[in-house]
């Protein structure tokens, strides 16, 4: 069949499998295949969108991280990178992909990195005047908005009277969660419906064309190619309470798109000798620390905006972030036990927390067919650690009587005097509390297919129909929150591919 518009779940699917029909394939939903699908569904495209995931409705998610691991992330959470050390790398699972699980942060790509990406990589497409134009529309569509102080709660009010008391250069986070109530649960995925994650923007904008129908529960597996054309793509429907492998599934099309993000489209093309090139190379990952402030008064830092605040030290290589996590997660995060980590949970309702957020510089990782690695550079390490000695003090700012370094093997800090003094450059990699979530770069733009594994309109070396439109696009790393800059890659790669042809 051609397709059914609208959105379809396994448990409609036929026994003998589907065999489906459109113009144009998008495989993956998040922020570049639902924004890209949309381009191309207003361009009077049909669209085919198939995604590994299940589609879902904000009152299906329950508030708890086992519940979320399981439903909504990939690899159920546990995903890391190996290398001189060990960082969790989250990424979302589902009918809206990662906006599912994420704070919700809107940044506009910054104008020196678009520059560097025109001038040295050849991406003459993301020129200033169209990025402004795709921004607008994006701050539109996806409601940007700054959350009112009282939905902010403690936790990222500390921190602003902390970054406000040392001049530094502070803001609320402008965040894509215009009716958000402060309820804390961002990365369990939304209950409340507050959060526009792209399943519910863009994606619905495409749906809304009646040219778009959108297979959850479908993991593509295969391609059938004729020349240098991709014909067809082919896979498993996913049973999603087991997660088990069940029917089958064929999707016809004149042009393909990928994207799976930066660590499922570079798999996605290696698995089926799709590209060349330094496909699955040059993985950047926004490496983040932190450090938790202990106050007398209650932050109770589970409540309230998940990010809300941050402060601009782009200049010297990194981002102050506020971030905050279920209970479980902190205890999983104290970089010591026994006692003491015991104490820390006891009081847990009276810390506030906060992180670094490094744009890559030196450091240097890749996506296997099975393996993640990435090798922390010394210039971000010290980065990472000057971020935290930076959150150190402005917790003490604020009226913190301790804080806890996210380093193991530093005792707590008790006073100004004791950051530069405990907290020091020269510890391994390995001891930092590390975490990251904006996997970039393993499939990335440029002129040279030497050098790059798609052109400067996403297009696949060597195949004249296939594309790619999700982070896994960055030259470099961008030094900011993704999710906006991945929505302007799909509505440029899907314009290009609509004027194609």
């Amino acid at each position: 069949m051609r397709l059914n518009p609208g959105r379809n779940r396994f448990e409609e699917y036929p026994p003998g499998g589907l065999e489906l029909e459109a113009d144009v394939c998008v495989i993956g939903s998040g922020a570049g295949g639902a924004s890209a699908a949309c381009a191309l569904a207003e361009a009077g495209l049909t669209v085919v969108l198939v995604e590994e995931g299940r589609n879902w409705q904000p009152g299906q998610f329950e508030p708890t991280a086992s519940w979320a691991f399981k439903h909504l992330y990939a690899g159920r959470g546990t995903r890391a990178t190996r290398g001189n050390c060990v960082i969790p790398l989250a990424g979302g699972r589902g009918v809206g992909g990662s906006t599912l699980i994420n704070s919700a942060i809107c940044f506009r790509t910054p104008e020196p990195v678009l520059a560097d990406w025109r001038q040295n990589h050849g991406c003459e497409h993301f020129d200033a005047a169209w990025m402004e134009t795709c921004f607008d529309r994006i701050w539109k569509t996806i409601g940007v908005t700054v959350n009112p102080p009282q939905f902010q709660r403690e936790n990222n009010r500390i921190f602003k009277q902390g970054a406000d008391a040392l001049g530094l250069k502070g803001q609320w986070m402008a965040r894509s969660a215009p009716g958000c109530t402060g309820c804390g649960t961002c990365n369990q995925g939304c209950p409340t419906g507050g959060k526009l994650t792209v399943d519910r923007s863009f994606l619905q904008l495409a749906l809304d064309t009646g040219r778009v129908g959108v297979y959850g529960d479908c993991r593509v597996e295969g391609v059938e190619t004729v020349g240098d054309r991709v014909v067809a793509v082919t896979g498993r429907t996913i049973e999603p309470q087991h997660y088990a492998a069940s029917g089958t599934f064929r999707v016809k099309a004149g042009k393909f798109v990928v994207c799976g993000g930066a660590i499922g489209s570079p798999r996605f093309l290696m698995a089926n000798g799709l590209a060349a090139g330094p496909v699955g190379q040059n993985l950047r990952i926004h490496p983040t620390a932190y450090a938790l402030g202990r106050f007398e008064r209650e932050i109770v830092p589970w409540h309230g905006v998940t990010q809300g605040y941050y402060v601009d030290l782009w200049d010297r290589g990194f981002l102050l972030q506020t971030f905050s996590m279920p209970p479980d997660q902190y205890y999983l995060s104290i970089p010591f036990g026994g006692d003491d980590g015991l104490t820390v949970m006891r009081e847990l309702r009276h810390y506030a927390s906060g992180g670094v957020v490094v744009h890559d510089q030196d450091s240097v990782g890749h996506v296997g067919p099975s393996e993640l690695v990435y090798w922390m550079g010394d210039e971000d390490k010290r980065r990472l650690l000057a971020g935290v000695r930076e959150v150190a003090r402005v917790y003490f700012a604020a009226g913190a009587t301790q804080v806890i370094a996210g380093v193991h093997g530093v005792p707590i800090l008790h006073s100004p005097a004791d950051i530069d003094r405990l907290v020091v450059d020269d510890v391994a990699a390995v001891e930092l509390g590390l975490y990251a979530s904006h996997p970039m770069g393993t499939c990335r733009m440029g002129v040279d297919p030497e050098t790059s594994v798609v052109d400067p309109a996403g297009r696949v070396w060597g195949w004249s129909n296939l594309h790619v439109a999700d982070a896994s696009m960055f030259p470099t790393s961008l030094g900011v929150n993704p999710q906006v800059t991945v929505m302007a890659m799909g509505l440029t790669v899907g314009r290009e591919m609509a004027r194609s042809g």
